[in-house]
């Protein structure tokens, strides 16, 4: 099947499990259970039938309030629904020739409702990162039956491995700068990782860190993302031309080269400004950030740019 294809299947999958993580996110953190009671109105409590279960459709038809006592509905639920149906349909597209399509729509599920519940309560809980676990090894796994490709299973255990033990001597060692949620979740993503490739493994240990490095910078003066922006547009724009005056020659990949470029245009200049401010002790400072978002994000990149 085409790419466009198994992206146009991988969606409407898609929205139905980002109904399901809706559930979890509200409930894990709770101690509730997943499966009992079934999904009931936040306000009134009152049980919703099927024709109020469609994702984003019902939220839509109702006008985002309950059937029965009119309460208002977070916009949260259909945003959820649809970023979930984005990054089954972007992976789709992506592994499309792949058997290990299944075992990374099962990671991105999971990192969706992590990051969620991350930003909410500082928690990457056990009760979704194990079962993740439980099911994405086996299926890559599997992937590596099927295609009789055993050295990428084994270098996946490998790196899972490493990036445990990196993020497992940062949390020694400063742990105050990340939860062990957080060194579970890399063991996870270097597995993951790690069975695509090692540059695939290396970009999702280090992305994290840096995307983590520009969320601080613009939590703690929000006005920097602006000319982080600017910096990052000049860069991707010039990227090419900048390269091949500092080197002599053209680089070898143009869309590899404007990314590099559109990242450090946008680390340097608003470091600059974030510098400038910081001086001026116009900066906000000792807020506490959650890291399993920028976890999340850099293991999606990286499964992204090098698959």
């Amino acid at each position: 099947m085409s790419p466009g294809l198994v992206a146009a299947l991988c969606a409407p999958l898609g929205l139905v499990i980002g109904s399901f993580l809706n559930v979890v996110i509200w409930r894990v953190p709770r101690g509730e259970s997943v499966v009992r009671p079934g999904s009931r109105c936040p306000g009134c409590r009152t049980a919703l039938g099927a024709r109020d279960n469609v994702p984003v459709l019902s939220w839509l038809a109702l006008g985002g309030r309950c059937r029965h006592c009119n309460s208002r509905i977070s916009r949260r639920y259909p945003t959820i629904e649809l970023a979930c149906a984005a990054l089954f349909a972007t992976v789709g597209a992506r592994f499309y020739d792949s058997w290990a399509i299944v075992g990374y729509l099962v990671l991105v599920a999971a990192l969706l409702a992590l990051s969620v519940i991350d930003l909410d309560h500082f928690l990457l809980p056990n009760k979704v990162i194990y079962p993740t676990a439980a099911m994405v090894v086996p299926l890559l796994a599997l992937a590596s039956a099927l295609t009789g490709d055993w050295g990428a299973f084994g270098r996946a255990g490998l790196a899972g491995l490493i990036d445990f033990a990196i993020f497992y001597v940062i949390w020694f060692v400063a742990p105050g700068a990340m939860g062990f949620g957080d060194v579970r979740l890399a063991a996870l993503l270097g597995f993951a990782l790690g069975w695509m490739s090692w540059p695939a493994l290396w970009l999702g240990v280090f992305l994290p860190f840096l995307l983590g490095t520009i969320g601080g910078i613009a939590v703690a003066a929000p006005i920097v993302l602006a000319p982080m922006a600017l910096g990052a547009a000049l860069g991707w724009w010039q990227g090419v031309d900048a390269i091949e005056r500092l080197t002599g020659a053209p680089p070898d990949n143009a869309t590899q080269a404007r990314l590099a470029t559109a990242i450090g245009g946008g680390v340097m200049l608003g470091a600059l400004v974030y510098l400038v401010l910081s001086a001026l002790r116009r900066v906000e400072r000792g807020r506490e950030i959650p890291f399993g978002p920028y976890l999340a994000a850099g293991a999606l990149l990286a499964l992204l740019a090098l698959a």
